[in-house]
Formats: structure tokens, sequence, C-alpha cells
């Protein structure tokens, strides 16, 4: 096969997740957890500061804005600074709501930006894309997020 060049994105076919994950060449699997019998599953890709992590649940664990919500909260865990805000919308026909959230402002600012996405037989899926905040790589890392965002494809 041919090595993809700088600027490709490649598909990766995530069928457990009956899931198509399309991502910059240079992005490598750096971890994969969960199953059947081990909700959720998840999968990570990164390239050292962005990471890029999709997460399903065979059924929603809470409702999505809920789930939005406990998102926020589990940022303010750490440092009790996490700030930021959540939009409903839809995704390819599915209720979905959009998360952006900046946590660890003093030490180590992070911005985290996600998708959550429930499918009409109440499947849950989250895009997660974790970034320095406030540095050049953050630009990389919101355009990767709504690059794999507008790529999703959710069977």
């Amino acid at each position: 096969t041919p090595t993809p060049s700088a600027g490709t994105w490649v598909e990766h076919r995530e069928k457990d997740m009956d899931a198509v994950l399309s991502l910059p060449a240079e992005y490598k699997e750096s971890a994969r957890e969960g199953g059947a019998a081990d909700p959720p599953r998840l999968v990570v890709y990164d390239i050292g500061l962005v990471q890029v992590r999709l997460t399903q649940w065979d059924k929603s664990p809470r409702p999505l804005l809920d789930q939005a919500q406990e998102a926020q909260e589990t940022w303010d865990s750490y440092n009790h600074d996490a700030s930021g805000q959540y939009t409903r919308t839809t995704f390819k026909g599915y209720d979905a709501v959009l998360v952006d959230t900046t946590y660890d402002k003093e030490v180590s600012p992070t911005r985290v930006m996600q998708l959550i996405v429930v499918t009409g037989d109440d499947r849950m899926y989250e895009l997660r894309v974790d970034m320095p905040k406030g540095t050049p790589t953050e630009k990389k890392g919101t355009a990767v997020f709504k690059g794999a965002r507008d790529r999703l494809e959710i069977e």
C-alpha cells in the first residue's frame, strides 16, 4: 500500500463500534479498551500533544445533556477551574451535543472538544480531542476535531 502523504486523512474502521473514524495519517493508535462484556469501547489515536478518542456505549448511560454535564464536572474535579459550554445540535440526523471545555488553567491549560451523539437505537458515541490551550498546537487540535467530526461515520 502507498504511504499516505502529509495532509492525507486515513479511515480507521472501528468494526466493534460500528463506526469509521478518519484522521490525518500521522495519528497512530495509542490505546484500545473495552468490549461487549466490558463497556464502553474506546480507541485513542495521538501525535503527542493532541489526542483523539472515540468512545461507544451499546446503551446510552444517561441522557445526552446529563452526559455533557458529567464531562464538564469531570474536568472541574481536577483544580475546580473548568469552564466551558455545551450546545445541543444534531449529527447526521441524530441528537447530539457539542462540548468545549478548558481546565487546569494555571498549571497546564488544556482544551477538550467533544461531540456526543445518541443514535436511534440508544447507542452513545463520544468523539473527543484533547489539546494544549493557548499554543499553536491548539489550532491543529481544533482542525483535527472539526475534520474528524465532519468525516465520522456511525453505522
